[in-house]
């Protein structure tokens, strides 16, 4: 909830831990990747390590728009290069998003933007034993928080840890039936951290 338990601690701690994570959120904005990337592994157990599926929960265009020639790919990442350029970024801010940039040129994380309808969910998954028949592969948090600093840290959130194996292997399929009807937003993400000058 941020109070008793902030997610972005949990979220850090698998990240060091984990094989994999998959995370599906309504908004992505670079601000979370602040808070975690010191907590990436040293080297990966596979690539991509991270996958997400994000939507573009906090703005979306209106029909005028969208008949003006704007689609939900294009909007999100004006959106971005906006908020970007609308804060003053410290070295070490923009240190981050070189290494961001970095991996996801590197397929170390890849990016898909789902547009088919509204993406509300929000999952963070942590693929700990991917080859466990038995047991759990891991880990997953479901609730409230998007991939975003206040999502993480400030706003009063309210999510749940699971790690029951049917739980697990439920949001695993359920995330890779999202991932497959995806777009992919890598080369759009590149762009909006060059477009904005932060590189």
């Amino acid at each position: 909830d941020n109070i008793n338990r902030k997610v972005v601690d949990v979220i850090k701690d698998q990240l060091k831990k984990c094989k994999e994570a998959k995370f599906a959120i309504g908004y992505f904005f670079l601000s979370g990747f602040l808070l975690v990337k010191d907590d990436f592994p040293s080297s990966y157990h596979k690539i991509p390590f991270l996958k997400i599926v994000m939507g573009n929960e906090t703005t979306y265009p209106t029909k005028e728009e969208l008949v003006e020639g704007y689609n939900l790919r294009e909007s999100l990442k004006l959106k971005m290069i906006e908020e970007l350029q609308s804060i003053v970024l410290t070295d070490e801010q923009r240190e981050r998003l070189i290494t961001l940039r970095n991996l996801i040129a590197n397929n170390v994380i890849e990016v898909k933007l789902f547009d088919k309808a509204r993406l509300h969910a929000k999952l963070y998954l942590f693929i700990t034993n991917p080859d466990e028949v038995y047991g759990s592969k891991g880990l997953a948090i479901v609730g409230s928080s998007n991939f975003t600093a206040e999502g993480l840290t400030k706003n009063k959130e309210l999510n749940v840890l699971l790690t029951d194996k049917s739980d697990v292997d439920y949001l695993e399929q359920w995330f890779n039936e999202l991932w497959s009807e995806a777009i992919d937003f890598n080369a759009d993400l590149i762009k909006v951290i060059d477009v904005s000058g932060s590189t």
